[in-house]
């Protein structure tokens, strides 16, 4: 019996050995470190708007919009309400339609203010790496997002 089970567990290793050994390995000169993420299907956590990093007042919630390709809708939270509208894209041309949103009070309605405010003046938008930058018509960017798992 035990010499069955040696035989089988060696067998196994084999096994695994050769189905690992097949697979294709990146050249070592590749850096397999950058993530690149998609305008559409990631959700987007605010972090910057204008040139001010942006705070989360303690039991507050994290801004963020995910888009949607296959109706052009947006969905998010903008700090203190959910938000949803439409967008259009074209090349590295982006703008949103009029949001909708929850109607709460609180103490982060500065947060949502701007952030929609940066929607209203977006233009543009260019990923570099996990952040998401909206860009006005001058290309100066008015929103700064850093990438999260849907």
């Amino acid at each position: 019996m035990g010499r069955a089970r040696y035989a089988a567990v060696v067998a196994l290793l084999l096994t695994m050995a050769a189905c690992n050994s097949n697979e294709p390995q990146p050249p070592a000169s590749q850096s397999t470190d950058e993530v690149t993420h998609e305008l559409a299907g990631t959700r987007w956590a605010l972090v910057q708007l204008g040139d001010k990093p942006v705070t989360i007042s303690e039991g507050g919630r994290e801004a963020y919009i995910a888009l949607n390709s296959a109706d052009g809708s947006v969905v998010g939270h903008a700090g203190c309400n959910r938000i949803s509208t439409k967008y259009k894209q074209t090349g590295s041309q982006l703008s949103f339609g009029d949001v909708t949103s929850t109607y709460m009070f609180c103490p982060d309605m500065p947060t949502e203010t701007a952030l929609l405010d940066a929607l209203k003046a977006t233009a543009g938008w260019r990923i570099a790496g996990s952040q998401l930058e909206l860009l006005n018509g001058q290309q100066t960017p008015v929103a700064r997002f850093e990438a999260r798992n849907l």
